[in-house]
């Protein structure tokens, strides 16, 4: 009898020794997959690199195979040749096993950038933003795949419509230095999905470049959206000076790098940021520009703005507006209820055109303005050259604010005896509107309107030294 118990306490042990190896398997080594070199050339000269005719020491081009996701392959330059890293994981031979179109996609950026994956798409980003600046690309670039060998041939080419621009000798602060043009429009490599599209992020034409520094100046580049001869201007501002650079009858052309003169030559006009604005004693320590946007004088009228939009148009309307790209005038993408509430600097006419520390004033600066200062009416019977507001600070300057009238459609309302002046602050209700200021001779409140309708911009300024 104890005999058959131990024959039965044996098989027991037996059976749970099998049971353990049948569902906790001894793992096969070669199973995890062996990491895959790569063997990729890349061709060189000016047809591959927008702003060189060579790369350059720790440049990098990120390789992306189609239909992997998670992982990817990073080349950087070391002077001769391309090193290689995997990221996002290391690239393994078991990663390559189920990608049936042997394809690739190559992005090269000219500043660093922050790789995340999600959503089957690879997003590039820096300092938590897209990079408008320019990029290279290569999609459906062919490899060949033998044993744990990846082998291809990149040649990266300019995106469709893109031009840049050099500026000699700010490449030691260029990062203080943005670069406007009303025919030029930011673009962002902003992802790459596993099947192999690039996707950008395209801001309105005339947005600020940042620029990106190289041995002898600075490189700003975006799409061109008008080609052949124009009327180019031209702005670089930091948060000190703006500069000026005019060009009549200028030829574009796509693809191309135009190069400019230094600051200091005779090409550029330039103004101080702080002979633009005015101290009107107020206690945030806001200064408030002496001209409208787009006007020369205090009394001129200056030019008229959708909510948002950065240049003046001949029709003021939903279809089209920046911020109803479906054209029903009903469907905002951007700015809409419990989203954006406040202009960003992309979408700023004041700091489009002006840079450095210009924007528009918030609903809450007007308001200020309003409660703080002297608000006296004023007539071209008084001497002025518009009738309008002569606004007194506490300290006793002032500004002049000229009853521009608006625009809706192709009209112009209530010019010489209304003021119509738009703030950054869109309206707090769910409604296509935003906060204003209106004022005649009898007063000046705050309001709101649609934000398709053409109202004047003035400026306003904190300097870094504030």
């Amino acid at each position: 009898m104890k005999k058959v118990l131990l024959y039965l306490c044996l098989a027991v042990g037996l059976l749970s020794c099998a049971n353990e190896i049948d569902v906790n398997p001894v793992e096969d080594e070669t199973s995890a997959g062996v990491p895959m070199t790569f063997n990729l050339t890349v061709s060189d000269g000016p047809a591959t690199k927008v702003a060189k005719t060579a790369w350059a020491e720790n440049d990098v081009i990120y390789v992306f195979f189609k239909g992997l996701g998670e992982k990817y392959l990073k080349l950087t330059y070391n002077g001769s040749s391309w090193d290689n890293a995997s990221g996002g994981g290391t690239l393994l031979d078991t990663d390559f096993v189920d990608l049936s179109d042997k394809t690739l996609t190559a992005v090269y950026f000219p500043v660093a950038v922050d790789v995340t994956y999600a959503s089957d798409k690879f997003s590039f980003t820096r300092g938590g933003k897209p990079v408008y600046n320019y990029y290279l690309y290569q999609t459906g670039a062919e490899y060949t795949l033998e044993g744990t060998t990846v082998s291809a041939s990149l040649t990266l080419g300019k995106p469709e419509g893109f031009v840049q621009f050099h500026v000699s000798g700010i490449q030691d602060d260029v990062a203080g230095y943005t670069f406007g043009c009303t025919l030029v429009q930011p673009v962002a490599c902003a992802a790459v999905a596993t099947g192999g599209t690039v996707s950008e992020s395209v801001l309105q034409a005339g947005a600020r470049l940042s620029g990106v520094a190289d041995s002898d100046g600075a490189v700003f580049g975006g799409r061109l959206t008008t080609s052949g001869s124009a009327d180019y201007t031209f702005t670089l501002a930091n948060d000190e000076k703006i500069y000026t650079l005019t060009r009549t009858g200028k030829t574009l052309e796509a693809g191309k790098m135009y190069n400019f003169p230094a600051l200091s030559a005779a090409d550029w006009s330039m103004q101080n940021a702080s002979d633009l604005y005015v101290d009107l004693g107020l206690t945030s320590g806001l200064k408030w520009a002496t001209c409208n946007l787009g006007a020369t004088t205090e009394a001129d009228y200056g030019n008229h703005f959708a909510w948002g939009e950065l240049t003046p148009k001949s029709i003021y309307a939903l279809t089209p507006y920046f911020d109803n790209p479906s054209g029903n005038g009903i469907t905002f993408i951007k700015y809409a209820t419990n989203k954006k509430r406040v202009l960003e600097p992309e979408d700023d006419a004041a700091y489009a055109a002006l840079g450095g520390q210009f924007r528009m004033p918030t609903d809450a600066e007007w308001t200020e303005l309003m409660t703080i200062c002297t608000w006296t009416w004023k007539t071209t019977s008084d001497g002025y050259a518009s009738d309008g507001y002569l606004v007194t600070g506490t300290n006793g300057n002032t500004i002049f604010l000229p009853a521009a009238g608006y625009r809706s459609g192709a009209d112009l309302y209530y010019v010489g005896s209304y003021g119509f002046y738009w703030s950054s602050s869109i309206y707090e209700n769910d409604s296509p509107c935003a906060r204003s200021v209106h004022f005649n001779n009898v007063g000046a409140g705050r309001s709101f309107y649609g934000r398709d309708a053409g109202y004047s911009v003035r400026p306003v300024s904190r300097p870094v030294s504030d």
